[in-house]
């Protein structure tokens, strides 16, 4: 397991430097840029911001200060700047070979300095945008549901990431918003803590202030395993919060089912599963949450290969999902790619389930964009959303 992770790590590395020093060639060209000093002192100055990511990633993980933590911010937004930065700059070296082909005398300067100023415009935006949830509403029709549920609201969060960028004040307002839809119940679908901060007890009194009439529900996701599993059910045990461990209720007549991630061996490990059967002819609705938007049996294997299971090959199927009786799924994990383009990358790997709302028969499944962001504080793929579902 140690040799996977270091080669795991290395490649990782082996990417950032290499896009950097792909970064470092293009300034050079396009700017024209030929003193000495001036190419070394970018290309050290690139390198070193290449290598801040992995630095601030071990150095939280040794000792949690203020120095560390600003070196966490600063390098986690340098991230997200130089993946728009990157494509602006090779961008406009394509843009000016294109332009000479037909004889023109482009002005290089101009065009790159047009494409960095537009790329900076971008993520800024891309900033503004990831502290700023929107509202997602839609319906979602079910056989017999009890009348206590008809035409009643529930919200599903997903993805918060509560730590250094996403503090008390982000989450005070995020409660605002929920309170404000009155919802029925709220279904918190994992990764509540964000895995780099090592700090998140002072969050349990803002986290105390969800309010649903019949409850709020939370299911854990990889994040809590990286924050630390009992530390983060310590702060939720301060709350009102209920936490679901492969466990399944029934909430005025409604079934709701938790799931632990990265997920369970097989049904009997369900508990009270055998207290509440499904009748086929008069079916009570079954909610499933689970972090990830996949079947909840992973694949055999050590904790390594569940997870690399999960980001690259996941099993899509939802096959004990829909074995047990399953109507609605809810899930996040994905962040819909978060950061523009990588959007295509969580569709192709999630098979389309990475986001959105999908049926397949009497079986659903809704995947959240989520609410706050991982590494880099940007969104420029999509909009994180508070998600407003409304039961018929």
């Amino acid at each position: 397991m140690v040799i996977k992770v270091v080669f795991f790590l290395s490649v990782i590395l082996a990417l950032t430097i290499g896009t950097h020093l792909l970064f470092y060639k293009a300034v050079i060209h396009v700017f024209a840029v030929t003193s000495p000093v001036l190419k070394t002192s970018l290309l050290v100055m690139l390198i070193l911001l290449a290598l801040s990511f992995m630095a601030s990633f071990f150095l939280l993980q040794w000792q949690e200060n203020p120095l560390t933590i600003g070196l966490y911010k600063f390098s986690a937004t340098w991230i997200g700047l130089f993946l728009n930065l990157l494509p602006a700059v090779l961008a406009s070296w394509i843009i000016i070979a294109a332009v000479r082909i037909f004889g023109i005398d482009a002005p290089s300067r101009l065009i790159a300095a047009v494409c960095i100023v537009s790329a900076v415009l971008y993520s800024a935006y891309g900033i503004w945008n990831a502290f700023h949830p929107r509202i997602k509403k839609l319906e979602v029709q079910f056989e017999n549901l009890p009348d206590q549920w008809k035409n009643k609201s529930i919200v599903q969060l997903s993805d918060i990431h509560l730590g250094h960028f996403f503090g008390t004040e982000f989450l005070n307002s995020l409660i605002r918003q929920v309170n404000s839809l009155n919802p029925e119940a709220i279904f918190i679908t994992g990764d509540l803590f964000d895995g780099m901060a090592a700090t998140i007890s002072h969050f349990a009194a803002g986290l105390d202030q969800f309010n649903a009439k019949k409850g709020v529900f939370f299911v854990t996701g990889n994040h809590e395993s990286y924050v630390g599993l009992n530390r983060a059910l310590n702060v939720l045990k301060k709350t009102k919060i209920q936490v679901l461990d492969n466990e399944i209720i029934e909430v005025d007549g409604l079934q709701i089912m938790g799931i632990s991630y990265p997920g369970i061996g097989g049904a009997h490990e369900i508990r009270g599963l055998e207290k509440l059967p499904q009748n086929s002819s008069n079916k009570i609705p079954r909610i499933l949450l689970f972090h990830t938007p996949t079947n909840i049996r992973p694949k055999d294997g050590d904790g390594l290969d569940h997870h690399f299971a999960t980001y690259w090959v996941p099993d899509t199927s939802f096959a004990l999902n829909k074995e047990i009786g399953t109507d609605l799924q809810l899930s996040g994990h994905s962040h819909a790619g978060q950061l523009f383009p990588f959007g295509f990358l969580t569709k192709l790997i999630y098979k389309g389930y990475d986001y959105g709302f999908h049926r397949l028969s009497r079986f659903a499944i809704y995947t959240t964009s989520g609410v706050g962001t991982w590494g880099p504080p940007m969104r420029t793929g999509n909009s994180p959303e508070i998600v407003e579902m409304n039961f018929k």
